[in-house]
């Protein structure tokens, strides 16, 4: 991530918090701007966590919400967390949390997908997307549907946090082959079977046909994330 890189190759960052880890996928990223820094992982999920621990042997994982960190204040020169502002019940909570263990003048990253401004193949990828986040809240699991760009901003400033730089990061468009389709209509309809008691079952059944159309005709791309560079303002 060349914005990211070109940030941060003046400035020190010898301690990483990432929240919401989940594998470490976004470590993996990290790892390319920071090679010096000693990275610690949060999550929640204990699965989730020994899936980073593999990924990632020489990064200490550990099982945390976002919402109470376990750590002293001023412990890290910086956190993040990627892909995971709509998995939490509150994110002005998780925002005060990780302000709170960074050192003052250091930075928080945020990594996260937004609904507006999409193409057509992003806007499948939105409508998958918010048709989980959907079984997961009928199932009891806190997953809201994606932010606009804005709202994320907004997040970020209501937190107290001064907002260095964003830009958006797009990925490329693919053309899912029709075994790649299937595949996706395949794990659609086994989340949906997750929720079959629920009265929301037969218009949400009503969705994957719509959704294998719309995968045929405009393909797939992620929705696009923006990254925010935020620092904490020095007391």
């Amino acid at each position: 991530m060349e914005q990211l890189h070109q940030f941060f190759q003046d400035k020190t960052v010898s301690t990483l918090l990432d929240v919401g880890t989940g594998t470490g996928s976004f470590i993996s990223v990290l790892k390319e701007t920071f090679s010096d820094t000693k990275f610690t992982g949060i999550d929640p999920d204990k699965t989730s966590l020994e899936e980073a621990t593999k990924m990632h042997p020489d990064v200490q994982c550990m099982k945390m919400t976002g919402e109470k960190l376990d750590f002293p204040d001023s412990t890290f020169d910086a956190a993040s967390i990627s892909m995971a502002m709509h998995h939490l019940p509150d994110v002005q909570q998780t925002f005060n949390e990780m302000k709170r263990v960074v050192k003052p003048g250091g930075w928080i990253i945020v990594n996260e997908l937004f609904s507006d401004n999409l193409n057509p193949a992003q806007e499948v990828h939105k409508s998958m997307h918010h048709f989980r986040s959907t079984v997961d809240r009928l199932k009891g699991v806190c997953h809201k549907e994606t932010f606009t760009r804005a709202e994320i901003l907004e997040q970020v400033e209501k937190a107290g946090l001064e907002i260095c730089v964003a830009f958006n990061n797009e990925k490329d468009r693919v053309e899912p082959t029709p075994e790649e389709i299937a595949e996706r209509k395949e794990k659609l309809t086994e989340m949906l079977g997750q929720i079959e008691d629920k009265p929301e079952y037969h218009d949400m059944k009503k969705q994957i046909p719509e959704i294998e159309k719309a995968l045929k005709q405009h393909g797939f791309q992620m929705a696009t994330r923006v990254v925010v560079i935020a620092t904490v303002k020095k007391d």
